[in-house]
């Protein structure tokens, strides 16, 4: 994917594309030869190959001819994961050994939405059930991260949006449960590089997981869990590496056959590279829309607020911000009290940089002294 970017931020920005085109084309045409061993199988799945490759030189010289719009830029972003939906079709073993190929944008609708991109549920559901009447197929491998919008353009799930499509799927086709094969055995108790003895936690709630992932847990993205939820799809992470691992499995509950949690802190993750931004001032308090008004700066300056507290009658409101982003919201939150601070009723907005963030989780800490 990051090799398709840079091929449309190179043709959009007039530089020549060309040579890194053919280097991806001989990329995957190696890779076809060396995963399929049988030579008609090869064949015919570089001749998949070869088609989509030309269709990505076409749509490099739209964009760079200037004709080009955000719909052909999606396209060649999502292009690897339809590339790669050949190559594995073809390993095991195509039509042939009952494996349908699903590109994506032919079935999932999708379109903006104020938290990210949001699935056209009732839409996809119909183009998925006209697909799956001309391919009844038992078996079936989906492209990951592209889609289309209502107008039928393509468009993709966002970077992170593999694992996302692989829930949206698991719900429209269904499943009893998703899994997601990932490098570690599953959802660990911290991250192992900072705590050695880290163990890998046998289950989780949904709640749980959501909260590790927010904090710094890079295991799943917490986008992945939003289909899973609302439709209480359970989520298994396991290792591809070491398919023995049982693996986690996220679902509705965090206690075992024995009604217990285990223990009250399921895991500890640690946010690293964030700032600390306060407002503060005898002036604010008991006047209301404080709040209000420094997250409508915050939110219109496009910072994204990690943690939030509030002092006593709002004489100080402190939010936790991603470091990059401090200078942003600071300069945005003085200028929407600019007046408030010239008259003395606001101290100002001091920055706290360098600071990081400890979350201990567990369902099982309500109520537990």
């Amino acid at each position: 994917t990051d090799a398709l970017v840079a091929l449309a931020d190179a043709a959009c920005g007039l530089r020549d594309w060309q040579p890194d085109w053919t280097l991806l084309v001989q990329r995957h045409l190696d890779t076809a030869d060396a995963l399929l061993p049988d030579a008609a199988v090869a064949g015919a799945a570089k001749a998949a190959l070869e088609h989509e490759l030309e269709g990505l030189r076409e749509r490099l010289a739209t964009l760079a001819a200037g004709h080009g719009d955000d719909s052909d830029r999606a396209w060649v972003h999502g292009l690897g994961e339809v590339l790669s939906s050949h190559l594995l079709h073809a390993a095991l073993g195509g039509e042939d050994a009952g494996w349908a190929r699903l590109d994506a944008r032919e079935v999932l609708c999708v379109h903006p939405g104020e938290l990210g991109v949001a699935v056209d549920w009732e839409a996809s559901r119909d183009r998925l059930a006209r697909w799956r009447q001309r391919h009844p197929q038992e078996h079936v491998v989906v492209t990951g991260f592209v889609a289309s919008d209502a107008q039928g353009r393509p468009t993709t799930l966002g970077r992170n949006g593999s694992d996302h499509s692989g829930a949206i799927f698991a719900v429209l086709f269904g499943a009893d449960e998703l899994t997601i094969w990932t490098d570690v055995d599953g959802v660990l108790s911290a991250d192992p590089r900072l705590v050695p003895d880290a163990v890998c936690l046998p289950m989780l709630s949904y709640a749980e997981a959501c909260e590790l992932a927010y904090f710094g847990a890079r295991v799943l993205h917490p986008q992945t869990m939003a289909p899973a939820i609302r439709h209480a799809l359970p989520i298994r992470i396991r290792n591809s590496r070491a398919p023995q691992a049982p693996g986690t499995l996220i679902s509705t509950v965090s206690r075992g056959p024995d009604g217990l949690h285990g223990t009250p802190v399921k895991g500890l993750s640690l946010a690293e590279d964030l700032a600390l931004l306060e407002l503060s001032g005898a002036g604010l308090i008991g006047v209301p829309g404080t709040a209000e008004r420094m997250f409508a700066a915050l939110r219109q300056a496009g910072v994204s607020v990690i943690m939030i507290s509030q002092g006593s009658s709002e004489h100080s409101i402190c939010c936790v911000v991603r470091q990059a982003q401090a200078e942003a919201g600071r300069a945005a939150v003085v200028e929407a009290f600019a007046e408030a601070i010239d008259d003395g009723q606001a101290q100002g907005v001091n920055v706290t940089p360098d600071i990081a963030v400890l979350a201990a989780v567990g369902d099982g800490m309500v109520g537990t002294p």
